[in-house]
């Protein structure tokens, strides 16, 4: 805290008293046409902005930006994970006695943004709060500021931090605890923060109280009970969601700029319901690239970079949150079909859909800049004109059967909103300017007084070459003009050789070297009214501004609901454009776990690599469908099983397989179309994925127990309704560990009965095919020629005895001596996989398990091994057995040289 001392200036008492008022906050100083900074923000300032710093006369030190330049700088401070108070001058320092009268108006937090120039349009920014529930558990609230959604739930320890990662939060508040560190479940809050991305920030226990939460909730959203929103007052629940309100009621200083309650635009919260959708965790968004790639962490390239064809700035938030909280509902997954299908059937209905809503903008979050004081004026132009479109929506939707429920939500809110549009629309101008410092924004003819003051300021030109011209008559000075400056207002101006010509009657005001300037009584007065006229004139237009923001605010739940059916619409229409352009199917979605793929393409690569990506089959689990095509020998082959092993050569494409598996699946329960030639899918509960390998170093994990971790959790909480894709399990321990490991994770699969997609290089564990009936092998086919590999990318039924991994290594540019060692070393090192015709297959599992590993210890010393009989060694007939072996040992290794 910067030390005050006797000697500041009246104004840097007010910054004291502000920074006592937010000590966690840079605080943006207002003085003049800058935002200074002070102290320890002015060295933060320069380290993080960039700006000079400097010091004052006394040795504070000192840096600021722009007043005009402010935002930008304020986005990346936020951006840098750091809050923001800013200090605006709340008086006009021209008639200002003393000191200029300053507040604090807002405060911004990584959690609170509304500012447009502050957010990404196609990302949710949500605010969360968490409070210990139940041993590891949590209650968790979050709410966006800048649309209102607002949505609270329970996770238990497995579910918390998955759930935490789909949400996002940029901003996580928790409960202070002075004598010791924040935990949950054991672990450090500020850390479990830091790893999901968000700003940790620490409020009093009394904002999480049982008792005060209920009543802030009731206060808020002007209700008796909250049982209307599915809550209890007694109920753990509350306390975040009572935490997160607090938190935006400190932070919106202008939040009560409306008539209206504070935070009007926030919407009462919704329970969560964790069971209507499919659970996708941290590690198959990553895996899958759901939302952003795994190398540069960019939506570009990812799924919902290639998905994204939304029109809307809200659409583009849905359609991420689509995908990362697919249904599970069959009835609600097929009512998106009907509505995507019809759109697809009628190309007509979806390019007048899209040219509607094109023309529609982010109406929540400029909603929310009205709700909380802050909306420009192109805002409010912006929500006249996207009002407007929904009675031309309504009109489009009309005697459209598969799209009945929307045209009932639009058409029963239509018209008020059609009134809101033609307010605004008649009221303001289609260009509007940036902000009101100058006015401009109301259209002459709307506003007497707007436009009696706006004549006065129109007629001043005339009138002052009219006044000009009868001086320079009067006077005969024939260089004298009439000029204005901001410091001395309007004034006639001669110069000096002409100065002793000036009539008497004339009041000198400034004398220059070479020029005298004078006002006169005429001239005072027309002063007088222009400036007074100037003035008036953007006032008149804030009052006007301010009372459409409020007529505007009235119509909160009607624009939150338009926004919602527009988003909702536009990620459909998305959905349909992309089936169109793409040759996506419709998904049959039945309630049998089978997984049934016809000419499956990986949705990313397919846009890259267009007619080169080899399509391919799928088939697990059966249905009467599959089992026809198997009976026709078509790919129903392997029907009724639910584990498929997937062996071939690195870069053949087994990976590729099994992500565009899973990614249709996840696009299916969307409502979307898929990239195929057809697809039966089963509801899922949950897609696991175990791909890629990557070390956890901050958390002193390696690389093979990350995997280990992963595939725990897939192995406690997989069920016979999961889609489970694996990539290479075992291979970050030594061979014999690795194959164990794997063999019987695939065996504990293969009982839990899910889908499961296991691309390996243990190709011991293909015999697996024989003892289970639900196992299948698949391999990815490759063709041999003059001593190179090429790959076909099919995938086919049948297993792979060869990894081709030297081959690789020598496309990837491995040396040549290099490669000639390998191959050489390989000859050695082979051992066969297959047993011996004359030998009886046992078909316990165990038996089989035990053969395997045996085939490693071909050598004469186990043979002889073997042949003893142990229980009938005397102790030195088993010492002599021993010796005996020793020396066949030592006598292999000296005939092998090994």
């Amino acid at each position: 805290m910067p030390v005050r001392s006797k000697d500041d200036t009246p104004a840097m008492r007010q910054y004291h008293s502000f920074k006592r008022q937010h000590p966690d906050c840079v605080l943006f100083f207002r003085m003049g046409d800058f935002y200074e900074m002070f102290y320890d923000d002015a060295k933060l300032a320069h380290k993080v902005l960039g700006v000079a710093l400097t010091q004052r006369s006394n040795g504070i030190p000192l840096a600021g930006v722009p007043f005009h330049a402010v935002e930008a700088y304020l986005r990346r401070m936020i951006e840098a994970g750091y809050r923001a108070a800013v200090c605006e001058q709340i008086e006009d320092p021209a008639v200002a006695k003393g000191v200029v009268k300053r507040d604090v108006t807002r405060v911004i937090t990584p959690g609170t943004l509304t500012d447009e120039s502050l957010l990404d349009e196609s990302r949710e920014n949500p605010l969360a709060a968490l409070v210990p529930h139940s041993g590891n558990g949590a209650c968790v609230a979050w709410a966006e500021l800048s649309t209102g959604a607002f949505s609270a739930s329970t996770f238990t320890a497995d579910e918390l931090h998955d759930e935490l990662v789909r949400i996002g939060p940029r901003e996580l508040l928790y409960l202070e605890d002075d004598t010791a560190p924040a935990t949950i479940g054991g672990r450090n809050i500020a850390d479990l923060a830091e790893q999901i991305g968000a700003v940790p920030t620490a409020r009093p226990a009394w904002q999480f109280g049982q008792s005060e939460a209920a009543e802030i909730l009731k206060r808020q959203f002007q209700v008796a009970a909250l049982a209307g929103f599915g809550f209890r007052d007694d109920e753990p629940v509350i306390r975040p969601i009572a935490a997160v309100i607090h938190y935006l009621l400190e932070t919106q200083k202008s939040g009560d700029g409306s008539e209206g309650r504070p935070l009007a635009h926030l919407r009462p919260p919704l329970r969560f319901a964790r069971e209507a959708h499919m659970v996708i965790d941290q590690v198959s968004l990553r895996s899958l690239e759901i939302d952003r790639t795994m190398r540069s962490g960019q939506t570009l390239g990812s799924l919902l970079g290639v998905m994204q064809q939304c029109t809307t700035a809200m659409g583009k938030r849905l359609l991420r949150h689509s995908l990362c909280y697919p249904l599970r509902h069959r009835a609600q997954i097929e009512q998106r079909q009907r509505v995507v299908a019809a759109l697809v059937d009628d190309g007509a209905l979806l390019e007048a859909l899209r040219g509607a809503m094109e023309k529609v903008q982010d109406v929540p979050r400029t909603v929310a800049r009205l709700s909380v004081g802050r909306a420009a004026p192109r805002d409010l132009v912006a929500l006249g004109n996207s009002a407007a479109q929904a009675a031309r929506i309504v009109s489009i939707l009309a005697d459209r059967p598969a799209v009945r429920p929307y045209f009932d939500a639009l058409d029963a809110i239509a018209t008020d909103l059609t009134r809101l549009a033609d307010t605004i629309c008649a009221a303001c101008v289609q260009t509007p300017p940036a902000h009101l410092r100058e006015g401009g924004l109301i259209r002459d003819g709307f506003d007497e007084q707007l436009d009696e003051a706006r004549t006065y300021q129109r007629d001043s030109q005339g009138w002052l070459a009219r006044y000009q011209k009868q001086l320079i008559e009067e006077t005969g000075i024939a260089t004298l003009k009439i000029a204005f400056n901001r410091v001395f207002g309007y004034f006639i101006e001669v110069t000096a050789a002409n100065r002793d010509r000036a009539p008497d009657s004339w009041s000198r005001k400034q004398t220059l070297k070479n020029a005298e300037r004078f006002i006169t009584p005429p001239l005072k007065q027309f002063e007088d009214k222009i400036l007074g006229a100037e003035q008036r004139a953007i006032a008149r237009e804030q009052a006007l501004f301010t009372r459409l923001c409020d007529d505007a605010v009235q119509h909160v739940p009607g624009l939150n609901a338009f926004a919602d059916v527009v988003a909702a619409l536009d990620v459909l229409a998305c959905f349909a454009r992309r089936a169109v352009r793409h040759r996506y199917v419709q998904p049959r979605i039945v309630d049998d776990p089978v997984l049934h793929i016809e000419g499956g393409r990986h949705p990313v690569l397919d846009e890259l690599l267009g007619d080169r990506f080899v399509p391919n089959d799928v088939g697990l689990g059966s249905d009467g469908a599959t089992e026809r095509r198997s009976d026709e020998g078509g790919s129903g082959q392997g029907a009724g099983a639910t584990l498929a092993l997937i062996t071939g050569p690195n870069m053949a494409g087994k990976s590729t397989y099994i992500r565009q598996t899973a990614l249709i699946t996840l696009l299916a329960h969307t409502g979307s179309f898929v990239p195929a030639d057809s697809a039966t899918i089963g509801l899922c509960d949950r897609i696991f994925t175990r791909v890629g390998a990557s070390d956890e170093l901050h958390a002193g994990q390696s690389t093979f127990m990350v995997e280990m971790t992963e595939t725990a959790s897939i192995c406690h909480h997989a069920t016979a309704s999961s889609l489970v894709v694996l990539d290479e399990i075992g291979r970050g321990t030594s061979t014999l560990d690795g194959l164990a490991l794997a063999w019987a994770i695939t065996e504990h699969l293969s009982g839990q009965g899910c889908r499961t997609l296991f691309a390996t290089h243990y190709h011991e564990l293909t015999v697996l095919a024989e003892t289970f009936a639900n196992v299948i092998n698949l391999n990815v086919t490759v063709r041999e020629w003059k001593d190179q590999i090429v790959f076909l990318h099919r995938i086919v039924p049948g297993a792979t005895s060869q990894s081709y991994g030297i081959h690789v290594a020598k496309i990837a540019g491995i040396p040549t001596q290099v490669i000639d060692r390998a191959s050489a070393l390989l000859a050695q090192l082979e051992v066969s996989h297959h047993q011996p015709a004359s030998e009886p297959r046992c078909d316990i599992p165990g038996d089989n398990q035990m053969q395997l590993f045996t085939q490693y210890l071909n050598h004469p010393a186990v043979d002889r091994l073997r042949e003893v009989n142990l229980d009938a060694l005397s102790p030195i007939q088993a010492f002599e057995t021993l010796r005996h072996l020793r020396e066949i040992v030592d006598l292999k290794t000296r005939d092998t040289g090994d």
